[in-house]
């Protein structure tokens, strides 16, 4: 089973409601378990049951899929199937995990930020303290790496995640939100090739080369329009010489 301490953080992630509401793709109620009717009204005794049905189901789809994980990746991984589903499995981030390649796994991650087409802040923040338990890392570790910033930033488009992550909330602290149907924020299908978000360097390196190559064009296009013109100038010149001689 997971550990107790990554649990009480998912707990967190998605708050205890006892009446049914809509979120998106179903009624839910609990820690975001789904409800037998709308309106439901469960206890916070039931609320625990149905929270560790459905977290060892999701943890038991880790485990088949990528035996011999550390405990901190099958941990985020157990959370985001409880969250989004099991649909990661078969994209680019299911690839990284099964062959091992961690640090595409941790830049794929960060992209499930999305629901009802829209990035949501909270899952923002969500994926950025469970990217955190990749390797063995704890459940209130905080994100301060400006790699992983940079990585969060582009999967969310989200400026204000750069000069907050360094302040990034432990999983005691997370604000519960709704628990939504989370999508990626890849911009082509989930089963595309991994986007590369090294670090915000890459991205200046980049800005500046495209910068260069538009004053290059625009140094081209001038030094076309200054040949246009001599030759115009070259041609009226002739045709005045040839109507002097011949007038």
């Amino acid at each position: 089973m997971v550990d107790p301490s990554y649990l009480d953080a998912i707990k967190q992630f998605e708050g205890y409601t006892a009446k049914a509401r809509w979120d998106y793709a179903q009624n839910s109620n609990g820690y975001g378990t789904r409800a037998r009717f709308a309106g439901e009204v469960i206890d916070q005794a039931e609320a625990d049951r149905r929270f560790s049905d459905e977290i060892k189901k999701a943890a038991d789809f880790v485990d088949k899929f990528a035996p011999g994980l550390d405990d901190g990746s099958r941990a985020a991984l157990t959370s985001l199937t409880y969250n989004a589903g099991t649909a990661w499995s078969k994209s680019g981030l299911g690839q990284a995990v099964a062959s091992g390649d961690l640090d595409t796994a941790r830049s794929l991650f960060l992209q499930y930020n999305k629901a009802g087409g829209n990035v949501l802040d909270g899952l923002v923040q969500r994926r950025l303290q469970e990217v955190a338990w990749f390797g063995q890392g704890g459940p209130t570790a905080q994100v301060a790496n400006a790699s992983l910033a940079a990585m969060a930033a582009a999967a969310s488009g989200a400026a204000s995640v750069l000069s907050a992550v360094t302040d990034a909330p432990s999983a005691a602290t997370v604000v519960a939100t709704p628990r939504p149907v989370v999508q990626s924020t890849a911009s082509s299908s989930i089963d595309s090739a991994p986007t590369s978000f090294a670090s915000l360097t890459s991205d200046q390196v980049l800005l500046s080369l495209l910068s260069q190559m538009s004053t290059a064009s625009a140094r081209g296009g001038n030094d076309d329009d200054t040949k246009k013109s001599e030759h115009r100038a070259d041609q009226k010149s002739r045709e005045n010489d040839i109507r002097v001689s011949t007038g």
